[in-house]
């Protein structure tokens, strides 16, 4: 089976900078992850893996975006189908990143925003007076959004760009650029139908959050589902990539339950996932979650201002 550690041949680029200055950082076990995902959703991802031992993690040198490799282990729409259906929370209504975004919203703007599912923020924005657009392909998003008032296009952002030359007061996005391998070119078609000065605003997965960082395999963060492992530092990288302001880049504090799944994680690096860290965890958890310990949630949001 190919391992893509001594494929010699291929060339890898980031995808936010286009360039080859990358650095492979570590290697995942794609029967790990074929397996996690079985066991925890019964989903069949292994066509993703297939031919392939390992799946690389290369950072970018300039941007400080990590990312999986290759592209071609990118979930498609039957996958997300099948999450979707066996994970009932996958869809959250409301969100503390729409928290975050909300408050820089004023009467009477236009919003877009892109990957909107069943509108949920678009829905809230109403009261603020505002106007929402939504891009979403699931049709039934679509059909739900017609019941709703919501107005939400099953169109690419590139196409919605070609059609939408600086229409709107906000785009945004939230758990969505986690996904996107062309994410270069997204932004830019993102960036055209923003007016100048207009707010840019997304919410990714927070990869400094120790639930992350001490779970390299944590199911949901690798592929296919995710594809790039954004942080504050990566996000901030992109005022000036693309002649951007930021606003405030903000980490969701971390909750009691996120502050044990990160001592659990701690003690199994610690001690090794034996019946001591098991037994150290049950007994001492109640004191962690107290704490002001593992302070960084999972998610984090970087709002800019189109200069």
């Amino acid at each position: 089976m190919k391992n893509n550690l001594f494929d010699s041949k291929m060339t890898v680029v980031s995808p936010l900078t286009g360039k080859d200055n990358v650095v492979l950082e570590s290697q995942l076990s794609a029967s790990q992850i074929i397996e996690q995902y079985q066991k925890e959703f019964s989903v069949d991802v292994s066509s993703y893996f297939k031919g392939l031992d390992n799946i690389d993690i290369y950072q970018c040198q300039t941007s400080q975006l990590r990312f999986y490799y290759p592209f071609s282990l990118a979930g498609d729409g039957q996958f997300y189908a099948d999450l979707a259906r066996v994970y009932k929370g996958y869809y959250s209504l409301w969100k503390w990143e729409h928290e975050k975004t909300i408050q820089h919203i004023k009467e009477g703007q236009k919003i877009l925003e892109i990957g909107c599912g069943n509108g949920y923020f678009l829905q809230k924005i109403k009261e603020k007076k505002a106007e929402g657009i939504g891009l979403d392909f699931n049709p039934e998003a679509v059909a739900y959004g017609k019941t709703q008032g919501i107005q939400i296009i099953d169109q690419t952002i590139g196409v919605h760009a070609t059609l939408h030359k600086e229409k709107y007061d906000m785009v945004c996005a939230f758990q969505l650029f986690e996904h996107v391998n062309e994410v270069g070119q997204f932004i830019k078609d993102s960036l055209t139908c923003l007016k100048k000065g207009g707010v840019f605003a997304i919410g990714v997965p927070n990869n400094d959050s120790p639930i992350f960082a001490l779970d390299p395999y944590h199911t949901l963060n690798v592929p296919p589902h995710h594809m790039l492992l954004w942080d504050a530092r990566s996000l901030a990288y992109l005022a000036t990539q693309y002649d951007l302001s930021i606003v405030d880049i903000s980490i969701q504090p971390s909750g009691a339950i996120n502050r044990s799944m990160a001592y659990r994680l701690w003690l199994n690096k610690t001690l090794g996932n034996n019946i001591l860290s098991s037994t150290t965890h049950i007994l001492t958890r109640w004191l962690v979650k107290r704490l002001p310990v593992f302070p960084q949630g999972a998610t984090v949001v970087a709002v800019f201002r189109k200069n």
